[in-house]
């Protein structure tokens, strides 16, 4: 006979935690908005149960947004029946309360794909007490089973592993420029500067015949390069530049990095005191290069390693924009 081990218990793995005077202050006003006593009930658990969670991660270091949630907004709380906590950079987690004698937690179908989990607070009668027992990652049916949550210390991993998908995400992958795959914004060189602003730069070459699509400079030395028009409108007062990212393989299986900063086709030279800097993964800044008065491009050059996280920040008056690159 085959003996199938039971699952943990809930009470064995539930985070207990008080329920704050605050707490029950700011739900109870929120519940007396509503006329309906079934609505101002629903609207005062589901207020005790996002602010438990809510103080919980806020303990363990995790930034939440308790403003861009529906759940502190009168015009959905009055709508739906939402309990939802925002994480700012990840997405909203749904907090759903049940009272102790519950043995399963009702999701409103409303929320089915609108969340990145689901949370189930226990809260006690005298509203003094709560117990966060679990959490799941997705809900198909109106009631999941207490026995079927995971651990809230899961919650946790799961919030940084959810993070670090969608960083990853937004992260400019130049390993697959080498294969011709290339994100929207980022256009051929060519496209975005003449001809004579790239002559005293770094060997970028003209050619007579090309491949359509294909930049002039891709031909020389397995390099591929790619130009992306930055405008930051009146932060940089309507000056548009222009970043250039070229990358080449070294031996060792490293990739040699140029980055260059342009003025526009419109403009001869770059603003004075113009930042280009390259940020190192652990937020420090590995090089820089400024430009000085009548600069018609300013230049960095480094060599990393496959699978490298770096950033590239172009600073001017207090004005930043950044790109986040991954070799």
């Amino acid at each position: 006979m085959i003996m199938i081990p039971k699952p943990p218990k809930i009470e064995n793995f539930a985070i207990p935690l008080p329920i704050t005077g605050e707490t029950r202050q700011i739900a109870s006003q929120f519940a007396a908005q509503q006329p309906i006593r079934e609505k101002a009930e629903q609207i005062l658990l589901n207020t005790i149960a996002v602010s438990v969670v809510n103080n919980y991660l806020n303990m363990l270091g995790i930034s939440t947004n308790l403003s861009n949630s529906d759940s502190w907004n009168p015009v959905m709380r009055l709508c739906n029946n939402v309990a939802d906590l925002d994480i700012p950079g990840v997405g909203k987690l749904e907090c759903r309360p049940i009272k102790s004698s519950a043995s399963s937690c009702q999701i409103p179908m409303e929320v089915w794909d609108l969340r990145i989990g689901y949370v189930v607070v226990q809260i006690d009668d005298s509203l003094r007490k709560a117990a966060i027992l679990g959490f799941s990652s997705q809900v198909t049916t109106k009631e999941l089973a207490l026995a079927n949550l995971r651990p809230p210390e899961k919650l946790i991993d799961c919030l940084h592993e959810f993070k670090e998908s969608i960083a990853d995400n937004s992260l400019i992958n130049l390993g697959q420029w080498l294969n011709n795959v290339f994100e929207t914004g980022w256009q051929t060189v060519e496209s975005l500067l003449t001809s004579q602003q790239l002559t005293p730069a770094f060997g970028f070459r003209r050619a007579e015949l090309l491949e359509p699509n294909v930049s002039e400079s891709e031909i020389a030395n397995n390099r591929v390069s790619r130009a992306k028009l930055i405008n930051l409108g009146l932060q940089f007062g309507k000056r548009n530049v222009v970043l250039l990212v070229e990358i080449s393989p070294e031996e060792k299986g490293n990739i040699a990095v140029t980055l260059q900063v342009h003025p526009s086709s419109n403009d001869i030279c770059l603003p004075k005191a113009l930042e280009l800097k390259v940020i190192e993964s652990s937020d420090e800044v590995f090089m820089q290069a400024q430009a000085r008065s009548r600069d018609k491009y300013i230049q960095l050059q480094f060599s990393g390693q496959s699978e490298e996280i770096f950033g590239v920040e172009i600073v001017l008056d207090g004005s930043k924009f950044s790109e986040r690159f991954k070799l």
